[in-house]
């Protein structure tokens, strides 16, 4: 009787595997392709796309300038897979006492810039911002209104926060190219010591990609 019942049940399970159509996944099991992951079960299949690809726009804003009193917004694009350009827009109310130029900054500018990504996130970039100042000197007392251009270089690395969010810290070293009036202190400065009109700028940046 042992035996009938092992022979019936094989016959069974031989018939059953022959029914399944060749190359067809049964119930529950999952397959797998370069793109896509399908999930089969009851005939009915559900699919998990990859992640969709880093979106070519930005926007950022800085969390460490504040603290100078220094405020901007950039917006960039990606124009190659490597480079991307940023423009956005800043305002520069920092107040220096002790420190020559001894004054205080009131200067609406433009932010221009160019980051190059070196391997992953890790990037450098040179940021210009023209600006318009109405500087109020503590040395004699009087306001200078002209044109002037700040330039900074910086290098770090961008930490995805999420799939859009992200936290960017990249500090450098900034100076004054070019200014319209000759605040004072400062050309003097720059002549007794090139280096002291360079500054050290703790740079993190909060962004979001699309």
């Amino acid at each position: 009787m042992k035996t009938i019942i092992f022979i019936v049940t094989l016959i069974l399970i031989l018939a059953m595997t022959n029914l399944l159509p060749a190359g067809k996944a049964c119930a529950g099991e999952i397959t797998w392709t370069d793109e896509t992951e399908h999930v089969s079960a009851a005939d009915t299949t559900i699919s998990y796309h990859s992640p969709k690809p880093e979106g070519k726009w930005s926007v950022e804003t800085s969390l460490t300038a504040p603290v100078a009193r220094i405020y901007m917004a950039k917006a960039g694009y990606r124009i190659t897979g490597n480079s991307e350009l940023g423009f956005g827009i800043g305002f520069q109310n920092w107040r220096n006492k002790d420190v020559d130029p001894a004054g205080q900054s009131n200067a609406w500018s433009i932010i221009l810039s160019y980051r190059h990504y070196l391997w992953r996130n890790l990037s450098v970039e040179v940021e210009l911002w023209p600006a318009y100042n109405h500087f109020e000197s503590f040395v004699d007392g009087q306001t200078y209104k002209g044109f002037e251009l700040w330039v900074e270089y910086r290098a770090g690395y961008r930490f995805d926060l999420s799939s859009s969010l992200s936290l960017n810290v990249m500090p450098g070293l900034g100076h004054p190219i070019w200014a319209q009036q000759d605040w004072p202190r400062l050309v003097e400065k720059s002549r007794e010591s090139p280096f002291d009109i360079i500054v050290f700028v703790p740079q993190v940046l909060i962004g979001w990609r699309f």
